[in-house]
């Protein structure tokens, strides 16, 4: 089968429905968010009914050094897309920095630092002069190189035990993302993203029923993209509502500013310190559900922490998915 391949490839960056189940991947400054110790695995399956389409893996750990107001993470994540197996595969450390500002708000401050690679197989490929010639190595191959870089984000947070505000950026230093040789420095990607806790009831610490309206937006060069959404938390179940689309701004005549309507489920297993959540994105735009088969996300997070650590109050007002 042959295949008629652009010399000018183009893919998204790896992004999450549960964006705050992957809080050092949305913002460097959640870092260490949390009584002490976390754990974090993300999986994201995007258009399975289209072949080959986008594969996320992700995982991360970070700790919450209270006694010098700081959190320290390290996170790998591997993305897949296309027939050719084009794959990007990225290692990074985090810190984060806080400080009070009043008894229950906070500011945060963090930065994160990536190792990346990208990779094609052209074994997966078939070239029109492979098919002319009957070699079985096209020259196109030769043309390309496995590409490795370093990669700069940075954040910060206003965080209280009721609302909050962040605002992200990476890509700072734009690095090289051509796979021929050629200077395509990646665009310089930004987020804004905050949100209200509405708390119906509590006990002590610990939080039983609430609800919070959330947002996220994200902006790339000429490409916007807007997620808002709702969480109702009622102990131990969480569920929530999201869209995702602009449905005000038209880049195109052929292009809908309207892509998905997100819905989530989370569990907290509080005997082991669990919560399990799962969502699916129904497509809403041209490309459709049908064709699409949507996308599932999966996530699990994983906290330690002693006694004493849970007893000092920590903010942490985002939704946990």
């Amino acid at each position: 089968m042959a295949l008629l391949f652009s010399l000018i490839m183009k893919a998204q960056d790896p992004q999450f429905t549960q964006f705050y189940a992957a809080p050092m991947y949305l913002n460097p400054a959640f870092t260490g968010v949390t009584y002490e110790h976390r754990f974090v695995a993300n999986y994201r399956n995007q258009w399975p009914g289209i072949s080959k389409t986008y594969q996320t893996y992700m995982a991360s750990y970070d700790y919450n050094m209270s006694d010098i107001n700081s959190g320290i993470g390290i996170s790998v994540m591997q993305d897949r897309a296309g027939t050719a197996g084009l794959t990007h595969s990225q290692f990074g450390v985090n810190y984060a920095y806080h400080f009070k500002i009043s008894k229950f708000s906070e500011i945060r401050l963090g930065a994160n630092l990536s190792y990346n690679m990208k990779r094609l197989d052209f074994s997966k490929l078939r070239f029109n002069d492979q098919i002319a010639s009957g070699s079985g190595t096209s020259i196109e191959a030769s043309s390309y190189e496995a590409l490795n870089f370093m990669d700069f984000a940075a954040g910060a947070l206003l965080n209280s035990t009721q609302y909050w505000l962040g605002f992200s950026a990476k890509h700072l230093t734009q690095p090289n993302s051509s796979l021929t040789g050629d200077r395509v420095p990646l665009p310089l990607s930004i987020s804004l993203h905050g949100g209200y806790r509405f708390i119906i009831e509590q006990k002590s610490k610990e939080l039983k029923r609430y609800f919070s309206p959330t947002f996220n937006y994200r902006h790339e060069q000429k490409y916007d993209q807007l997620d808002i959404g709702l969480y109702y938390y009622h102990l131990p179940l969480n569920v929530g509502i999201w869209y995702r689309g602009l449905p005000f701004k038209k880049y195109a005549a052929t292009y809908s500013s309207r892509e998905s309507i997100a819905l989530l489920i989370g569990f907290d297993i509080t005997d082991y310190n669990l919560r399990v959540g799962y969502s699916y994105d129904l497509t809403i735009s041209n490309l459709g559900v049908a064709n699409s088969l949507g996308a599932h996300e999966v996530s699990l997070i994983y906290e330690i922490a002693k006694k004493k650590k849970r007893n000092k109050r920590v903010l942490v007002s985002c939704p946990k998915f």
